[in-house]
């Protein structure tokens, strides 16, 4: 076969390649769901002597033949947190100090921080009574005012902890209408309500601390909780309480919410959960570190110093009287029935006045007790501080009397 013949096939084999359609098994088909990729053409090489056979590239090489970094994103991954480490609670003493947490959620998170804080403490014990949803607002769902009082009789709490807020942001039916929330009427419903609760505490007579909201992320919800602690503040002062301000501890330098910052220890940690509500295990602590320093600083309970509690009997109870007013009613004491041990003659009758002997008013014992007189300085004493000092008086030798002698016995 000539040059001439060979073209010519070679001619006809590029026209046979052209013509033949696509996908007439010279076309690689699509996989199931790989969708938008245009199929790949053989060539005229291809088809005479078949497919080439690809080799995946040589894996690339740093310096020094390392394998290559990882890429950068990889490289920022971020660590895990550490867990906040918790403390075992230990076994309180029978005659220890109850401190009574009562509010909404917040205030079962903060029971949570305080009984950590106070765990390695026998003689101080945490009771916890909350109601996540509750507040001041919504008193057809829970009414705090109505029940504060059945709360303290009962559990006889040493020091009150207070937080609300953190449901208020609503509406307050009264007097069958709503007040918006922040107006003049709902302000003043507000306020009466928290001035009751706080009147309870006082006539309760042991120190209560009220702990202000938190900041929250939501810029309403963040302006809502400023707004309460101002209402929060002058009441609970008025009253005799203690306002614990914690804003400072969740927020920035420039007082903008913080979802994360430094912890009890000072390491840095998430302290708010991803809602921008609700508080991490560490911020919980951080809640109790500022009740409990302000507990400390107010009471002196559990430093070491002078216990500042009020001595109110624990057998006392809060009633409301007749005219509405509360007070504080002691135990039932008999006024027929003597005490146990006790005499019954009477101090100062008769039986009394003849057992007792004559008191003798001119010695100097009863002059300087009993009367207060100054004893007579003695000259020349170190206590005889009399101007101008008195001459010493010379001692004056006393003559010896010699016994009379004895009579002999008759023989």
């Amino acid at each position: 076969m000539g040059h001439r013949g060979l073209l010519a096939i070679v001619l006809a084999a590029a026209a046979l390649a052209v013509a033949v359609p696509a996908d007439f098994g010279f076309a690689q088909r699509l996989p199931p769901g790989e969708v938008g990729q245009q199929p790949q053409r053989r060539g005229l090489f291809e088809m005479l002597f078949g497919p080439r056979v690809l080799q995946p590239p040589p894996a690339q090489r740093g310096l020094f033949g390392q394998p290559p970094p990882a890429p950068r994103a990889q490289q920022r991954s971020r660590a895990a947190e550490p867990p906040v480490p918790t403390v075992e609670v230990a076994e309180k003493d029978p005659n220890a100090k109850t401190i009574l947490v009562v509010g909404d959620f917040v205030a079962g998170g903060l029971a949570w921080g305080l009984e950590q804080t106070f765990a390695e403490e026998p003689m101080l014990v945490v009771v916890e009574q909350t109601s996540g949803s509750s507040g001041l607002v919504r008193d057809d769902y829970y009414d705090w005012n109505g029940e504060l009082l059945g709360i303290l009789n009962e559990r006889k709490p040493d020091i009150v902890v207070v937080a609300l807020g953190s449901n208020d942001r609503q509406e307050i039916r009264h007097d069958g209408g709503r007040l918006a929330p922040r107006s003049e009427p709902w302000e003043k419903a507000y306020v009466e309500r928290i001035a009751a609760m706080a009147d309870t505490l006082k006539v309760y007579g042991r120190p209560f601390f009220w702990m202000g909201a938190p900041p929250m992320r939501q810029s309403s919800a963040f302006r809502d909780m400023l707004y309460f602690n101002d209402l929060y503040r002058p009441t609970v002062t008025a009253a005799g309480g203690h306002f614990v301000d914690i804003w400072g501890g969740f927020t920035n330098e420039e007082g903008r919410y913080i979802s994360s910052g430094p912890d009890v220890t000072g390491q840095l940690r998430g302290l708010r959960a991803g809602d921008g509500i609700n508080f991490t295990r560490a911020g919980r602590l951080k809640l109790a570190f500022y009740v409990e320093r302000e507990i400390r600083r107010q009471t002196g309970i559990g430093t070491g110093a002078v216990d500042l509690l009020a001595s109110t009997d624990q057998q006392s109870q809060i009633e409301i009287g007749p005219d509405g007013v509360k007070r504080l009613v002691g135990p039932v004491i008999s006024l027929s029935d003597p005490l146990p041990g006790a005499s019954f003659v009477l101090v100062g009758g008769p039986e009394e006045a003849a057992a007792e002997e004559p008191a003798e008013t001119e010695t100097p014992q009863y002059l300087m007790i009993v009367k207060g007189a100054a004893l007579p300085a003695v000259s020349g004493r170190a206590d005889d501080f009399t101007w101008p000092p008195r001459p010493r008086a010379a001692s004056v030798a006393q003559p010896v009397v010699a016994p009379e002698p004895t009579a002999e016995p008759a023989n």
